[in-house]
């Protein structure tokens, strides 16, 4: 494979560490945007090799001078950032206007699992806590879809899991770092879908190995579908420690009120992730979560 020019947004970020690391790896360019060059998330990745490009995604005169002779654009937007969910449309708007004024041939969107099957969604409408979140989504892939690259790729993933990490797990599981009980409003027979976020650079790294494959393409991906019993049980046997699940009661629900965490959980429940976990976990070499939490014992 040609050594490419790749430029990564979100580049301190899990995903986009990941896909600046694998892409070093393979022996391409990368090129990282960065906010603050000076942060030591920044200064790990220029000692790895990468270039540093400082900027925004609203600095449009900054994306389209760090995008020259750029050959694959790879963009992770914020989702939940300061200015909220629907300013990834603008960010969106901003990459895409900067890679096609540099004429970047390639792009490479990672998206969420199910994206544009809203209105599929149980309890789906303007009242669903996750409402724009999903129309967001569903407008960047258009985005994507409709700009005019010579080769594009979304590739949309499930569950992370670093969400069981610490300052995460605070939100998404409170205690469980210290009392090793899930608290999950999961249904306790869901298969739900799992990956290392950081697997982003395996994902993209095969696809620029075999870009006609891959071109044009959406791909629904995941380490495994387990229900969070299972995935309990994984835990607990990579770190040596007793890993319980404790549901919250509808009493318990009533009382916290509306909570974003609360209906994405459910929100995972009634939504499947597909039968595509088994197939991707072979086809990109994806991490198990035994892998995974085996080198993170300290959750």
């Amino acid at each position: 494979m040609p050594q490419l020019r790749i430029f990564v947004t979100a580049a301190t970020g899990t995903q986009g560490g990941g896909v600046v690391r694998q892409c070093l790896r393979d022996g391409h360019d990368v090129f990282a945007l960065v906010r603050d060059p000076s942060s030591q998330a920044a200064k790990a990745l220029s000692e790895l090799g990468a270039k540093l490009v400082e900027g925004t995604y609203d600095n449009l005169e900054a994306l389209k001078k760090g995008m020259q002779n750029i050959d694959v654009v790879f963009l992770n937007v914020p989702g939940n950032g300061a200015k909220g969910v629907t300013a990834d449309v603008g960010y969106t708007k901003n990459v895409i206007e900067a890679a096609k004024s540099a004429s970047v041939p390639w792009f490479i969107y990672t998206s969420a699992v199910n994206t544009g099957k809203h209105e599929s969604f149980p309890g789906w409408g303007p009242d669903h806590l996750m409402y724009e979140y999903w129309l967001v989504k569903h407008e960047i892939e258009n985005l994507v879809r409709n700009a005019g690259f010579q080769h594009w790729t979304i590739v949309r993933l499930p569950n992370f899991l670093q969400n069981f990490k610490p300052q995460m797990s605070q939100y998404c599981f409170p205690g469980f770092k210290d009392r090793k009980v899930l608290k999950t409003a999961y249904d306790p027979q869901a298969k739900l879908g799992w990956i290392d976020a950081s697997d982003m650079g395996k994902v993209v790294a095969k696809i620029l190995s075999e870009p006609e494959k891959y071109s044009g393409k959406e791909i629904d991906i995941a380490a495994e579908s387990v229900t969070i019993g299972e995935l309990a049980k994984t835990i607990e046997k990579a770190i040596g420690k007793p890993v319980t699940v404790e549901p919250y009661t509808e009493a318990e629900l009533a009382a916290m009120g509306p909570s974003i965490n609360i209906t994405a959980q459910r929100w995972a429940s009634d939504v499947p992730t597909g039968d595509s976990a088994e197939k991707a976990a072979a086809e990109f070499g994806l991490t198990s979560a035994y892998e995974f939490f085996s080198r993170n014992r300290e959750i």
